[in-house]
Parts: structure tokens; C-alpha cells; sequence
């Protein structure tokens, strides 16, 4: 095994899309003059076709042909190595794709209970055979537009659905349709009655999924890690690497999707030795991960929330929240409960019944109280405060809801219980399961797109009602981790934020100027209401346009993720049935509120530059403190610039290493040199030493200590006192 290399910042790459291992490689000179120490890789497992993020995997065991394979892999490992980088990569232990393509499941579909690789996936065979809900209609429709046929030998026969082979039992009418055709109506369904799966309508059958799914993600299915023998076997190749001195470090997709991710951590770090682990984790502000998890930290979205709360001016914030009043939900808190309910009635309905008859096991009831025990589960998972509890790994229980009655009262104690009986572990895992999921859809995925008066706190990591922190409360924070998980990542942007540091910027930098954010409030209002929108969709758009705003291509962009927002909103339009009349209003709002940010008439008389100066302020301030604080800084690919992006697919575009930077993206890259240069001269300083904020003049000082040796380095805040309109300022007194 070769020496460990010092922590003194990743730099996260996203696979495919035209980069692979072997463009991975070509980048080496770059990081190295950036001055970070490890590349992290987005998962580079062999993925479903056409995959655009590497989550869909279908063998855990083999670097995909897409990326150039395992050579390339070992050639960017060795080039690394030698270039004094370390590699960090991004593994999937959750789920697979659910997909013929996977060989896994491809076994299973022909043999059923039988194949050896039924215990690898987390499917319930007592409801009935694998379901597939890939069809546009009913199977004898979709017969007779000629999108199903046979396909495979007599020895190996397959059902061509869309072109795609699905595999078939070895059954004689499937080896003589396999040589000799002839599927019909009839023939079908005779065959289709011998297989192990089925397949229908995927708007109308969804009840007949038996595999626990990554969300509600039906082409994704859930690995049983609990088992040993799964991790095993889906964990082979990273062990491999690991001991070939490879493997630097990995990061553990949705930690929160597994039975018991105490014990696949503990089993990973016996497998792994002392290579370095970061769980993808999501803990609200008073939350804190098992002390016994034998990892480093968490992945970044726990500093995320902090430095954005501690730029947010807040007379900004409170003039935001004002002017937004009567346009976003009143009560947050209600207004998540009502989105788990129906998500629960609706898209989550299989995982609740899947918990439903966990529980009804554990609680040995008679089937008839199965509504009975539904509603419990269902009232206690719209309350539940944090993504998961920690019971079925064996910790205690805190921060859940008071019982209800009496039902309410059993499930909790099953809870509580779980440690010591089999049936209340079970039912624990299934819950955590699902309240993770759960809160995710109900939170990120849908009231982070309808309480929208301050987008930067519709954050991952982060919440909508979040309050400003004050410079004391962030170095406590800051403090405490560095005592508590020194090598944690702390990042900014991610593959998966909702917006970039740099696009929540300008947002936060238009809370100095409270009365200009009235203003435009009520200006973005009034044009949502005139397009015959929702007004929150003014307010929406608005804040996407300054997030936006000067960033290449940003109409079309911003229109798209208009869509994207009011179908993930949930209630004007749904990805299941998208309102494209008036996401195309929406769009035309955004593009023209851009076209109007870029001219003079839209800002009060003097505005403009004080609020571009404060913009820019936030954008070296976030970096600054990033690159400061206690941790390892994650730089997400062309960050290290300026770089204004929106949820994916925006925050995934190719990034252009070539082009022209202009003078704030070669400010930020400069600082961004200059801050890891300090970091690589004393990694011990910043990994270990102390933490100090102190006000200097119009900002920050940062200082870090150490056993005598000391750094400091002065952060510019916005000013708040730069701009005073008095036609506005008597407004506000008014």
C-alpha cells in the first residue's frame, strides 16, 4: 500500500457527457496547478444505456465501457499517483438500475426465487411475480403496434418490448416462439402467465411493484446491504482497488436508503482498512449522525447551510419573507405534512403498504386492523422530524412526534425496540427506509419549489424558515466540527444543489438592499398575476433571473428550469402530466424578467452597481470562508470560477476549460489558488487547528491555530449602507 496522500481539497468531476477516465487524465495538470490534492469521480460502475449521471448501475463489479473501462481506470490511477493526486470515488451501494440490462436481473427474471441472485435485491416474491410498469397502454395494444415481439434463441429466449429483450423462462412455448414466431394476443398472454415478472401499464400498475425502490424511481431497485453475502458480492471490485493502493477514499451515495448503514459502515471499514469514508447525509440543524458511524464525515450539505445563513443580511431576509406574504405557503411545517399525505395516497403508496405489513407483522395484529396500523404509520411519517431515526442499527430514539393513541403509541415502542426483536428491527428498517424517502420528495423535491421567498435556503442541507446566524454561532459550528469530524467535506455546489454558490449569490447579495427586493417582489408579482400565474412564480422567476443573470445562454436555461421547478412544485403542473401551456407562460416570465435585469430602466436610479459589487462580495466570501474553514473543501467541477447553475440537468453541463474567463471567474480562481496553497503548506494547521471569527472594518477575519503556528486572512461582506434612493427610503418609512 502506497502513503496515504494529505487532505487539502477534492475536486468533484462528473463522468459521461463526453468526459471519461481518459479526459479525467488530460485534466491531472490542471489540478494540480489549482492546488488540490484528490479527484472525486461520479460513480464509474457500468451503468444503464444512455446513463447521464452513473447511478443506474448494472454491475457494480466492472468500470464501464462508455468510460474506456478498466484500463482506462488504471492509467488515470497511476497518472494521478505519480502527479501526487489521490482518487476518491462515488459508490452506489443503495440500488441498481431495474432493467433487463442488468445481468443481476436478467438472471432473476428466468429463474425466479431461484437465481442466485435473488437475495441481492430487496423484493417481496409473496406479492406476486417481478413487476415491470415500462408499457404505454395495455400489453395487447402495445401487441398490436407491433412494439412487442420475440426475440433470443430457443436456448435462450427473450420478449422484445420496445426493442429492449426481456428475458423468459426456458419454458417449451418459449423456445418453439423463439424458433418459430406466431405471437398473438392469446399466445402472449400464455406466455406471459409462465414468466416470473410481469409487465403493464406504467400509469395504472403501479401497485404491483414488489421491489423496494430508490424513491419512488421505479427503474432503480434496493439492494439488501444487510446481507453479507450482497456486500460481498457488489463490493469485490472497490475491495480489489482499495488494496491495489488505487482508491484514496470513497463516498457513500444515499446512506439514509439502507436497512442498517451502521452496519454496512462498520463492514465497509473492515473491508476498506483506514482509506477514508464520507456518507451523501442530509441532518437538520440540530441533528447529529451515530458518534459509533466509522467514517469521517458527512459530504458537505452541513457546512452548505451555515455559510449561507451567516452572508444572509438579515432586514434583507425579513423584507423578502414580507413582500412574498399571501403568495407562499403560510406554514411551512403544514404545508410539508399535506405534500407527505399525498404522496403516501399517491406515489409512495407501495412503500407504505411495504411498511404497513411490516409493522402489522411485529405488532402480530390480524389483517383486519391493516387501516388501523396504515394510519399510524402514515401520521407518524408525516411528522417525523429528520430523515431517519437510528433504531434499526441499535441507537436510541429521539425527536419523534408524541403518540396520537394507542396505534401510534405500539409503533413507536416498536421503535424503541428494536434492538433487541427481529419483527420491530424489521419494521424499523422499512420505516427509516421510507421516511427517508419521504422527506426528501415532500422537502426538496417539492416544498423547496413552493415557499420560495428565499431561494437559498430551498437548499439541500438547508430550510425554507432557516434563520440568519451571526458570526459567533458559525464559528461555534465550525469549531465543534473540527473537533468532532476534522475531514469532513465542506462544499458549496454539488451535482445535486438546487442552485450553484455563485447562482444563490446574487440572491443573497439582493438581501442588502431591502427595499430594491420589495420592489422587485412586487413587480415580479404583478407580471405572474398579469401571465395568469400564481404570483409565487413571479417571485420564483425573479430570483432565477438574478441567479442567472449574465450567465451564457441563461433565457433558455432559465425557461427549462422553470418547467422543471413547476412540475417538481407538484400542484399547476406534475412530471406525470405536465401543463405545458402554462410552463411555457412561466418561461416567457423568466426570459422577459432577464431581458429586463439587463437594463437600465429596471433598477432604481444608482442600484445596479452597489447590488453587482455585493454580488460579488458574496461570491468571494462563500469561497473564502469554504476555503478556511474547518474540513476538506470540495470544489465541484468549474467552481473554481464563476459558475451560475441550476438543478440538474443545468448544474451538469460540460464545463468549458477553455474559454474566456472574465474578471470576477479569474478573481475567484486566483483566491481559490492563493487559499489551497496555504492549505497544502499546513494541512495540520487547517485539518486540526482552532477556529476564530473576528469583525475588521467592512468584514471578516478568519483565524486558524495550531501548536503555536497561526494563519489569518480578512473576508469582504457586503456593505449595508451603500445605496440610499431617497424616493425609496421614504417608501420604506411610509
Amino acid at each position: 500500500m502506497t502513503a496515504p496522500i494529505p487532505f487539502v481539497a477534492t475536486y468533484r468531476l462528473q463522468l459521461r457527457g463526453g468526459v471519461g477516465l481518459g479526459e479525467a487524465r488530460a485534466l491531472l495538470p490542471r489540478l494540480v496547478d489549482l492546488g488540490v490534492s484528490h479527484l472525486y469521480l461520479s460513480p464509474l460502475f457500468h451503468a444503464a444505456a444512455g446513463s447521464t449521471h452513473g447511478y443506474d448501475v448494472i454491475d457494480p463489479n466492472l468500470v464501464d465501457p462508455v468510460l474506456c473501462g478498466e484500463a482506462a481506470f488504471v492509467a488515470l490511477s497511476e497518472a494521478a499517483r505519480a502527479a501526487g493526486i489521490g482518487l476518491i470515488l462515488d459508490i452506489v451501494p443503495n440500488h441498481m438500475a431495474f432493467t433487463p440490462e442488468n445481468p443481476f436481473i436478467a438472471d432473476i427474471m428466468r429463474h425466479g426465487r431461484g437465481s442466485q441472485f435473488a437475495r441481492v435485491f430487496d423484493i417481496d416474491w409473496d406479492k406476486g411475480p417481478l413487476h415491470f410498469p415500462v408499457l404505454d397502454g395495455m400489453v395487447e395494444d402495445v401487441l398490436e403496434a407491433g412494439s412487442i415481439d420475440m426475440a433470443g434463441t430457443p436456448a435462450r429466449p427473450a420478449l422484445a418490448i420496445y426493442g429492449q429483450p426481456y428475458p423468459l423462462r426456458e419454458t417449451p412455448l418459449a423456445r418453439r416462439l423463439a424458433e418459430e414466431g406466431g405471437l398473438d394476443a392469446p399466445t402472449l398472454a400464455a406466455l406471459l402467465s409462465e414468466q416470473w415478472w410481469s409487465a403493464g401499464d406504467w400509469r395504472e400498475t403501479a401497485d404491483a411493484i414488489i421491489h423496494r425502490r430508490f424513491f419512488n424511481i421505479t427503474s432503480l431497485i434496493g439492494v439488501r446491504q444487510e446481507d453479507p453475502g450482497v456486500f460481498n458480492l457488489t463490493h469485490r471490485w472497490i475491495i480489489e482497488q482499495v488494496r491495489a493502493g488505487r482508491i484514496d477514499g470513497l463516498r457513500v451515495d444515499h446512506i439514509d436508503g439502507l436497512a442498517q448503514p451502521g452496519g454496512y459502515l462498520r463492514r465497509l471499514r473492515e473491508a476498506v482498512g483506514s482509506v477514508p469514508v464520507w456518507v451523501e447525509k442530509i441532518v437538520k440543524a440540530d441533528e447529529r449522525i451515530p458518534d459509533e458511524w466509522p467514517i469521517e464525515g458527512m459530504s458537505g450539505y452541513e457546512f452548505l447551510a451555515p455559510v449561507t445563513r451567516l452572508l444572509t443580511h438579515a432586514p434583507g431576509l425579513a423584507a423578502m419573507r414580507e413582500a412574498a406574504e399571501g403568495a407562499v405557503p403560510d406554514d411551512i411545517h403544514a404545508e410539508v405534512r399535506e405534500v407527505r399525505r399525498a404522496l403516501l395516497a399517491d406515489s409512495l403508496a407501495p412503500e407504505l403498504r411495504r411498511v404497513t405489513e411490516a409493522a402489522m407483522a411485529a405488532l402480530a395484529v390480524p389483517r383486519t386492523q391493516g387501516p388501523a396500523v396504515a394510519d399510524g404509520v402514515a401520521w407518524l411519517a408525516t411528522r417525523w422530524p429528520v430523515y431517519r431515526s437510528y433504531t434499526a442499527d441499535g441507537g436510541a430514539l429521539t425527536g419523534a412526534p408524541e403518540a396520537r393513541d394507542e396505534m401510534t403509541a405500539a409503533l413507536l415502542a416498536l421503535l424503541r425496540g428494536a434492538a433487541t426483536n427481529d419483527a420491530a428491527r424489521a419494521f424499523a428498517a422499512r420505516f427509516e427506509q421510507l421516511t427517508g424517502a419521504l422527506t426528501a420528495k415532500s422537502e426538496e423535491d417539492t416544498v423547496f419549489f413552493r415557499s420560495v421567498s428565499y431561494l437559498p435556503f430551498c437548499e439541500v442541507g438547508a430550510e425554507p424558515d432557516l434563520t440568519p446566524l451571526d458570526m459567533d454561532g458559525f464559528a461555534q459550528l465550525m469549531q465543534a466540527r473540527a473537533e468532532r469530524t476534522p475531514l469532513a467535506l465542506s462544499t458549496l455546489s454539488t451535482h445535486d444543489t438546487k442552485r450553484s454558490a455563485d447562482a444563490r449569490a446574487a440572491i443573497v447579495a439582493l438581501g442588502y438592499f431591502p427595499e430594491l427586493a420589495r420592489r422587485l417582489y412586487a413587480e415580479a408579482r404583478s407580471r405572474a398575476a398579469q401571465s395568469g400565474l400564481p404570483e409565487r412564480w413571479g417571485i420564483y422567476a425573479l430570483q432565477t433571473a438574478l441567479a442567472l443573470r449574465g450567465a451564457p445562454d441563461a433565457e433558455a436555461r432559465a425557461a427549462e428550469h422553470m418547467s422543471k421547478a413547476m412540475r417538481e412544485a407538484k400542484d399547476l403542473s406534475r412530471h406525470e402530466a405536465p401543463n405545458e401551456e402554462a410552463e411555457a407562460r412561466a418561461g416567457t416570465l423568466v426570459t422577459a424578467l432577464l431581458g429586463d435585469l439587463d437594463g437600465p430602466e429596471f433598477w432604481p436610479e444608482g442600484s445596479e452597481k452597489p447590488f453587482e459589487a455585493a454580488r460579488e462580495r458574496v461570491i468571494l466570501a462563500q469561497a473564502a470562508l469554504q476555503l478556511t474553514a474547518p474540513g476538506v473543501p470540495d470544489i465541484y467541477q468549474g467552481t473554481e470560477w464563476l459558475a451560475a447553475s441550476l438543478t440538474d440537468p443545468d448544474n451538469r453541463r460540460p464545463v468549458d476549460w477553455n474559454g474566456d474567463k472574465d474578471d470576477l471567474s479569474l478573481r475567484k480562481a486566483a483566491l481559490t489558488r492563493d487559499l489551497l496553497a496555504q492549505r497544502r503548506a499546513d494541512p495540520e494547521l487547517f485539518a486540526l487547528g482552532s477556529y476564530r471569527l473576528s469583525e475588521t472594518g467592512d468584514g471578516l477575519t478568519v483565524t486558524r491555530a495550531y501548536e503555536g503556528r497561526e494563519f489569518s486572512w480578512k473576508i469582504e461582506l457586503p456593505g449595508v449602507d451603500n445605496w440610499h434612493p431617497s424616493s425609496l427610503q421614504a417608501q420604506g418609512q411610509a
